[in-house]
């Protein structure tokens, strides 16, 4: 049972650690790292009866443990990626040499526990979903721009948006089943992913090109609904979604007036499936589109792809490039209403810790 306790502390310690930006508190090599033994709580009171079967089908502990294991792996990336000083002191551990090998190496690793997460037979697993997103969350801070790497590549972003996505998408699953279990932790989630999202949107002009307008959005608002829900409870929550709505207006708005840099030329294949995405009809884009000030009526409607923000063959990335780094301006001040912040961590220091508009 003690074991079990220090874990959950650990656990603790590092997500809330992670969600304020604040160093570590329980330093990994000042405690002995054993994991409990995956065993319910009646086996637990009788240790004499327990049967190390493999066979069993997954316990609570099975997905505790295993978020744990997760819990190890957040500390390393804050160590590596977001310590503040990066001269590392002669009785710490070694520096890391290449981080982007290591920045590899750890995909690698998250990739084989998200592999390995302990599946139910029950049609309605959440757990399993609450690990799955667990492993989005720790992607999303593996990937985004950090002390370590304060600006990453093209691919590492793109795939950092990718990830904010399903994040989202997944909330917004374990949201409709009514399964959500609602606390500040999932606000500063919710919030992140969506804001990573917009960040990315702003950042990479190719990801943009290949966006989807209805999945957009679609995304957005269920991170906005969330935190509308959550908003009965905590008044930082409805912060954070007037700061998603009012971003993901700016975000739309923008887009649109820049038309002729984004126009498409090419012809994409409809019967193509679109792997997480939304099979939504062409009215049902229009009515989304409808929903937000600022967008022409007729947008879609075009012999283009609707809804799709695509980029000429022509055009090179460094051309057009100034017309998608305008996310700038939120973190610069230029944005109405906020003071301006160094990077997203101040930006939403500054959301939860401001008082209402």
């Amino acid at each position: 049972m003690r074991t079990r306790i220090f874990w959950v502390v650990y656990t603790l310690d590092r997500a809330i650690c992670t969600m304020m930006g604040r160093p570590i508190g329980i330093r990994d090599e000042a405690c002995e790292m054993r994991f409990p033994l995956d065993m319910t709580d009646t086996d637990l009171l009788h240790p004499d009866s327990y049967h190390n079967g493999e066979q069993e089908p997954p316990s609570h502990m099975s997905h505790s443990i295993h978020l744990f294991k997760l819990a190890k792996m957040n500390s390393e990336i804050k160590y590596v990626m977001h310590s503040i000083q990066r001269e590392v002191p002669s009785y710490a551990y070694p520096p890391v040499r290449d981080i982007f090998a290591w920045q590899r190496d750890m995909m690698s690793t998250l990739k084989n526990w998200k592999s390995t997460i302990p599946q139910d037979t029950a049609s309605e697993d959440t757990m399993s979903k609450l690990c799955t997103a667990r492993y989005h969350e720790t992607m999303v801070l593996l990937l985004r721009p950090s002390p370590a790497i304060p600006n990453p590549s093209e691919e590492m972003l793109d795939l950092c948006f990718h990830q904010a996505v399903d994040l989202l998408q997944i909330f917004g699953d374990i949201y409709r089943a009514g399964s959500l279990l609602y606390s500040r932790l999932l606000v500063h989630s919710v919030f992140l992913g969506a804001l990573v999202l917009l960040y990315c949107i702003w950042k990479l002009p190719r990801t943009t090109a290949k966006v989807r307008v209805d999945e957009l959005m679609s995304s957005l608002t269920m991170a906005q609904n969330i935190l509308s829900s959550i908003g009965e409870h905590w008044s930082e929550a409805t912060r954070a979604r007037d700061c998603i709505d009012e971003l993901s207006r700016v975000t739309i708005e923008r887009l649109l007036r820049n038309r002729p840099a984004v126009e498409s030329h090419t012809e994409v294949d409809r019967t193509q499936p679109r792997a997480g995405g939304m099979q939504s009809s062409l009215s049902a884009q229009h009515h989304q589109l409808a929903g937000y000030n600022g967008i022409p009526e007729g947008y879609g409607n075009s012999e283009q792809n609707p809804g799709l923000l695509a980029l000429p063959q022509e055009y090179r990335a460094e051309e057009i490039s100034h017309h998608f780094n305008l996310f700038d301006d939120l973190l610069q001040g230029d944005f109405q209403g906020w003071s301006g912040m160094p990077d997203i961590d101040g930006l939403m220091w500054e959301v939860f810790n401001s008082s209402p508009q």
